[in-house]
């Protein structure tokens, strides 16, 4: 079951921005944690972060994007 979900950021290429790159499940029975893409439309983890956000959760987003 997935306990957190976060935005995570990566600088783009010319250094001068991050950009969203994907997002971080923790997963509440373990704390592990497994990197989804944005391109994830047909990853089951992305998703299983579709089914969870629509039972009411929130992605965290620790900002850094412009």
């Amino acid at each position: 079951m997935i306990q957190t979900v976060e935005i995570i950021y990566m600088m783009n290429a010319e250094g001068t921005a991050k950009i969203q790159a994907g997002y971080k499940i923790t997963w509440s029975d373990n704390d592990n944690k497994t990197f989804v893409p944005l391109n994830g439309e047909g990853n089951r983890h992305y998703q299983e972060i579709l089914e969870w956000v629509a039972l009411g959760n929130t992605i965290t987003d620790n900002g850094g994007g412009e």
